[in-house]
């Protein structure tokens, strides 16, 4: 019994993280805020998690290869359109206007 619960904790902690003043639950996708949430599709989660990994700006071409598996020379607007929904779900219910940067390198937080 305590090997189960020592699993469900260990679980629960690598399904929370923390980024800036949010809390991205993994299990649940979803990123919480003052007691609000919103709901995150399973490819918005992976990729904030490249986004918070890096720790610094990641391109275009390196987003579409760790979370779609895409290669650079693909033509496609998959990652500036989830960039953009998930901004705006940010913003709609966060009225957080700067959670999600860009510059040349690519997109950061």
């Amino acid at each position: 019994m305590i090997e189960g619960s020592a699993a469900k904790n260990e679980f629960a902690k690598n399904s929370s993280i923390s980024i800036k003043d949010y809390k991205l639950d993994k299990n649940e996708k979803k990123l919480i805020k003052d007691n609000k949430a919103i709901i995150l599709t399973e490819k918005e989660v992976q990729l904030l998690e490249v986004l918070l990994n890096k720790k610094k700006a990641v391109s275009k071409d390196d987003i579409l290869n760790l979370v779609w598996q895409y290669s650079a020379e693909s033509d496609t607007h998959t990652v500036e359109t989830h960039i953009y929904r998930l901004r705006k779900k940010i913003s709609e219910k966060f009225l957080d206007e700067e959670f999600i940067f860009n510059n040349k390198k690519g997109y950061y937080l």
